[in-house]
Parts: structure tokens; sequence; C-alpha cells
């Protein structure tokens, strides 16, 4: 195999499901885990695994293993996001949207980063200004904002610079205080 392919970019970026094929072809070939070591490393430079990984599978296929895919592994099943979580947590910021993810924690009895993750990643909300609102702007805060540039640019294309001397500019918070 190192004899006739060549490294190139095109051998780089084999996932891990090829190169378990490659061994198998490899040992049904009658070549040894060392060799095909030797081969992958030729082949894929840095990206070949170790040693240990190719005398595992070559011990795998040897013993009839036929399937190169992942087996599938035993792991905790994330409940924390769960439809009921979430809905507790909705339940709880509906109240007072300036809660703190400790507030909500004690309140449903989660841990404040499992809170956290919820109002996060499944309600996409952000803190500002003390309350937890949503990250992602509606369709009416959009249409808005495209409408007012639309006037900011009709006036500048009129009145010039004479508009941009009255534009006051500050920092949001303090506004918004």
């Amino acid at each position: 195999m190192a004899g006739i392919i060549e490294s190139s970019p095109a051998h780089q970026n084999l996932s891990r499901y090829d190169i378990r094929v490659i061994i198998k072809f490899s040992v049904i070939l009658g070549k040894d885990a060392s060799c095909i070591h030797k081969d992958l490393v030729t082949v894929l430079g840095e990206n070949a695994p170790s040693i240990q990984t190719v005398k595992k599978w070559v011990k795998a296929v040897s013993g009839g293993r036929d399937n190169m895919e992942d087996e599938p592994r035993p792991a905790r099943p994330v409940k924390a996001c769960g439809d009921a979580n979430v809905s507790k947590v909705l339940v709880s910021l509906s109240d007072d949207r300036r809660k703190t993810c400790k507030e909500i924690s004690t309140e449903t009895s989660m841990s404040r980063t499992s809170v956290f993750r919820v109002l996060t990643n499944k309600l996409n909300k952000k803190k500002k200004f003390l309350k937890w609102v949503p990250h992602l702007l509606t369709d009416e805060q959009k249409e808005s904002r495209v409408n007012f540039s639309r006037k900011f640019l009709r006036r500048f294309q009129t009145e010039q610079n004479d508009f941009l001397g009255r534009i006051i500019t500050s920092d949001e918070t303090w506004v918004y205080s």
C-alpha cells in the first residue's frame, strides 16, 4: 500500500470509518499491525492513528468483527434541557424577568448551570439591563430598524452634513435609565 499510494491532500481527510475499512482490507491481505500502521503513516502522516489503535482494530477484525462503525456507548441522558424543565423555567421567568439563575434554580430545583443552559440554548435569551430578553430580534423589531435606517438615509441625502451634526450618540444603558 505504501509503495502504491503516495500522500496527497485528498488522503489527509479520511474519516475514522475509512481508516478502519483500510485496516480491515489490509488484514484480509494478511498484513500485520506494524506493517498496516507504517502504511497509514506513509499515507496520512500525522493524521494516522496510533499503533495501539491499529492493533486494537486488527485484533477486532481478526476476531470476526464486520461492522466498522462506532458501537453505541452508554451515556447519561441530558434531562436538564427537556421540555418539562424548559416550561418550569418559562413559568418562573414569566413572573419576573429580572430573576437571576440562582433564584430560578431555587424555584425549579434545578442546578444553576442547567437553568443557564435552558435560558441561553433552548429559550435563546440573553441578560440585558438586568432582564432576560430574547436574543434574536422579532420581525417587527427588524422592520422598525430598517425603516429608521431608510429615514436616516433620506434625511442625509437632503440635508448632508447639517443632519449629521444633529445626531446624538450615547451609551444605550444611559438611554434606558
